[in-house]
């Protein structure tokens, strides 16, 4: 190579550099503008009960004695269980009220409130300022998952191709054209997860592709994100899982010690807190017993979450149906097509890690097409899947650079065009049912 085209070559990556950072900067302006009016709803209320209660009462469950005023924010949300009570025939009496969200990210968000009240006042019992919390603690839990999963995507994707293309395109889908830039804005757990999930799969991609050097701080960093998945949005650990089980094969004596280092704080306090309060370690979502106290919801739901449709059905349409994940955002086909390029392709480069990625997916599908039943409820599309979709943006490395060619571009352009649509969509959407494009065609969820 001459020094012109050397010069040349230099220039070409860093005006696609340059881009991929435009696009990312776009992704934070829209959190920033676009939180406001989008966190409430019950994802919200039952984590603020919570935190009402820890600030207030210093405890970590809801209910109140019945001379005291109740807690405002029990009485609105759904999501909460009765733990340390007695079965009684059909439902659970005598316990203490809990919410079902995990703790970790509802303690992040007490830390805010009680920053945030010191130096400005802010408290639970005004609704506007309420409002005005959430809005912050939707931009910084949610909006910076969503900017720690850009960065550090960008960067993961650079391992698996040298191409400056493909990892803007790839870059450019996975923020704007997947469920993650709908809810962004939108006050959940499942993009803080992701976030953390790119922690451990920049780590574990790094290392396996030899650009990065095993190092302690990296196996850290990866046990401190992989924890924090699992306290945050529980099945997508089943990556961080995959990824580990690699990294303790190929390195025993290096990952696993500092694995554990870097996992430990998390999974204390995530355990510590739910076997203090509920008697287990068991997430509260596996023990089904615990929604059915005397006056819950869940004993006699109603629309979304009484769905009750058969197993087939469930799974065809949360996939290529009217929530589905590959019709609403179809870019995601991508990474089937690259799974199914590295079954056929044995001689394929990082062939094991898209296969890992597949193996994960088809797990977290298994889980939720077997164990639920009402599609994520008041939503849209399918949020369950949210924490795959990086995975899968990932697994279709090997194959993008077969569609920069010809007709094919045409493919590429109608799923990006669909895909897009869909994430704008879902922007202004919140957490209600049926509200998809594809309901317009196929008729509303229930």
């Amino acid at each position: 190579m001459t020094g012109s085209e050397s010069h040349t070559a230099e220039d070409h990556a860093r005006n696609y550099a340059l881009l991929q950072w435009t696009l990312i900067a776009v992704g934070v302006v829209f959190v920033l503008f676009s939180a406001y009016d989008r966190s409430g709803s019950d994802p919200a209320n039952s984590r603020l009960a919570t935190i009402f209660s820890l600030t207030r009462d210093g405890s970590f469950y809801i209910d109140r004695p019945l001379d005291e005023d109740p807690n405002p924010f029990e009485q609105r949300t759904i999501d909460k269980v009765m733990v340390r009570g007695e079965r009684i025939n059909d439902a659970v009496h005598g316990g203490r009220l809990i919410s079902s969200k995990p703790p970790i990210l509802t303690l992040l968000m007490t830390g805010e409130y009680i920053v945030m009240n010191r130096l400005f006042g802010w408290d639970l019992d005004d609704p506007d300022e309420v409002e005005r919390m959430l809005m912050w603690m939707t931009i910084t839990l949610v909006g910076g998952g969503y900017l720690l999963a850009l960065v550090l995507f960008r960067k993961t994707v650079a391992f698996l191709t040298d191409d400056p293309f493909v990892c803007t395109l790839l870059l450019g889908c996975l923020a704007f054209c997947t469920q993650l830039w709908g809810y962004s804005s939108l006050l959940n757990n499942h993009v803080p997860a992701v976030g953390m999930l790119m922690i451990a799969l920049y780590v574990c991609v790094g290392i396996a592709t030899g650009r990065l050097d095993p190092s302690p701080w990296l196996f850290v960093a990866f046990g401190f994100g992989a924890a924090m998945v699992l306290t945050i949005d529980l099945p997508v650990t089943v990556f961080p899982a995959v990824a580990g089980l690699y990294l303790a094969w190929r390195f025993p004596r290096q990952a696993i010690p500092w694995v554990i280092v870097g996992a430990f704080v998390p999974l204390a306090v995530h355990f510590g807190i739910m076997y203090g309060i509920t008697g287990s370690l068991l997430p509260v979502q596996v023990r089904g017993e615990l929604y059915h106290f005397q006056s819950s919801f869940w004993r006699y739901p109603i629309q979304m979450d009484a769905l009750n449709e058969p197993r087939l059905t469930y799974i065809a349409t949360m996939t290529i149906g009217r929530k589905g994940i590959f019709l609403l955002y179809p870019v995601l086909l991508f990474g089937i097509i690259g799974a199914l390029y590295a079954l056929a392709r044995s001689e394929l480069t990082y062939r094991r890690l898209v296969l890992a990625g597949l193996a994960g997916f088809l797990l977290m599908g298994l889980y939720y097409g077997t164990r639920t039943n009402n599609y994520g409820g008041e939503c849209y599309g399918f949020r369950w899947f949210i924490g795959a979709m990086p995975v899968l943006m990932l697994m279709a490395t090997p194959v993008m650079p077969h569609f920069k060619r010809g007709w094919r571009w045409a493919i590429v352009a109608l799923l990006i065009g669909v895909s897009f649509y869909s994430a704008y969509e879902s922007t202004g959407v919140g957490w209600r049912a049926s509200q998809e494009w594809t309901c317009r065609y196929f008729g509303p969820s229930y």
